[in-house]
């Protein structure tokens, strides 16, 4: 039986590409066949993570004759990679044949993998929700931010106005501690049992490890590079917990049939609201009623219901950590961004303060020494303006 997996989030930078990547990487390590596809369109996201620089791409498929095999990169630590592209956005105006040659194409693939893990875009779009809409098993990727919740709430009530039937898998990244986690995940399920008729269940969480950031900055998979760090420990949890989920009520995935899906739901319109439908990508961030907004308590907060049991379970595989050092280390990053901004602008600041001196002495402005980007002196000559006052008064007398 193939299964496909779909990891999205409402908004980006929650590290959804990180946890698509390295959670690919270990079950193929468990011996599965597995295949990555980058549907992260446009930014090529697991190109950049893990230093990898394919000559074509999913464009090439699209628009150039190029099968999926022509494009493949095959078995990079155990994982076939699609490389994906903003030419998925296209489809909805390609000519039939070329469709029919993309179907066929993606039909190679099949029986070919036990797991396709497919990497969506961040956000809000319509291939993002087209990519939901058609896939049994969804992984709802957040962080304790508000921001992530809100936009993760915007996007199950999306996908419930266009009639999504299935449960949502949700992950918590980012967390401080196991604790936080299951509060996070709490009031965000209590949210929406109370507004939409989507099924939301814990998969698991992924605690802060400055390890993780390492392996960003060397290009390489965390879960190669630290095996034995605590982020690994919750992906390999996280794994585990899929591998061994019951799948009486999930499709077999067949690779044909689901571009098929996908083609038929991408050029419909899509529902934004209960009457109004569009075809567009939106922000509908300002769409969630006040009401429905998240509310985050305190961490400090000790919330549980039966649906921890999960996380519960992930806690037990994950190793203590000291989370401090990282939020230090990231404090302390940012207390230095802020500064040499500071710097610059003063900087800045003394050097037009020197100019206007400049012009109101000589009548022309003189470029700063050793500063750029500071005052625009193209147009070098000032025009000098002689300010009569007294005339000023008697004008508006006689006005």
């Amino acid at each position: 039986m193939s299964r496909l997996i779909t990891i999205t989030s409402g908004k980006g930078g929650v590290g959804k590409t990180n946890i698509s990547g390295n959670l690919a990487l270990y079950i193929a390590s468990l011996g599965y066949r597995v295949c990555l596809f980058d549907a992260d369109l446009g930014l090529a996201n697991i190109n950049i993570l893990f230093g990898l620089y394919p000559e074509h791409d999913l464009t090439d498929v699209i628009l150039n004759g190029k099968s999926i095999d022509d494009i493949l990169i095959k078995n990079y630590k155990g994982v076939d990679i699609i490389p994906g592209s903003s030419g998925v956005e296209r489809i909805a105006n390609l000519e039939e044949d070329k469709l029919d040659f993309l179907v066929k194409s993606f039909s190679e693939l099949k029986g070919r993998y036990d797991y396709f893990v497919l990497d969506t875009s961040a956000g809000i779009s319509k291939n993002v929700i087209s990519f939901c809409m058609i896939s049994s098993e969804v992984i709802l990727l957040v962080t304790p931010e508000p921001t992530s919740l809100t936009d993760a709430y915007s996007l199950l009530k999306i996908l419930s106005i266009n009639g999504y039937k299935n449960s949502v898998m949700v992950t918590v990244n980012h967390s401080k501690n196991i604790e936080n986690a299951k509060m996070v995940f709490t009031k965000f399920k209590e949210t929406v049992q109370k507004f939409l008729p989507i099924k939301v269940v814990p998969l698991g969480a992924v605690m802060q490890d400055e390890n993780v950031v390492k392996a960003v900055k060397e290009q390489k998979p965390f879960i190669h590079l630290y095996p034995n760090s605590i982020a690994s420990s919750c992906i390999k949890s996280i794994a585990k917990h899929l591998i061994n989920k019951k799948t009486d009520n999930i499709e077999d995935f067949r690779i044909d049939a689901f571009w098929t899906r996908f083609l038929k739901v991408f050029s419909c319109p899509l529902k934004m609201s209960g009457s109004k439908a569009t075809g567009e990508q939106s922000n509908i961030q300002g769409q969630v009623p006040e009401k429905e907004k998240i509310l985050i308590v305190n961490d400090a907060a000790d919330e549980r219901d039966e649906g921890s049991n999960a996380l519960e379970k992930n806690a037990n595989d994950i190793p203590v950590v000291n989370t401090d050092a990282v939020e230090n280390q990231d404090l302390m990053h940012g207390i230095h961004y802020l500064l040499d901004g500071l710097v610059k602008h003063i900087s800045c600041i003394s050097q037009d303060i020197g100019a206007i001196r400049k012009i109101m002495e000589n009548g022309r402005i003189e470029p700063p020494k050793n500063v750029e980007n500071c005052i625009d002196t193209s147009n070098s000559e000032a025009t000098i303006i002689p300010l009569d006052f007294e005339a000023f008064l008697e004008r508006s007398k006689a006005g």
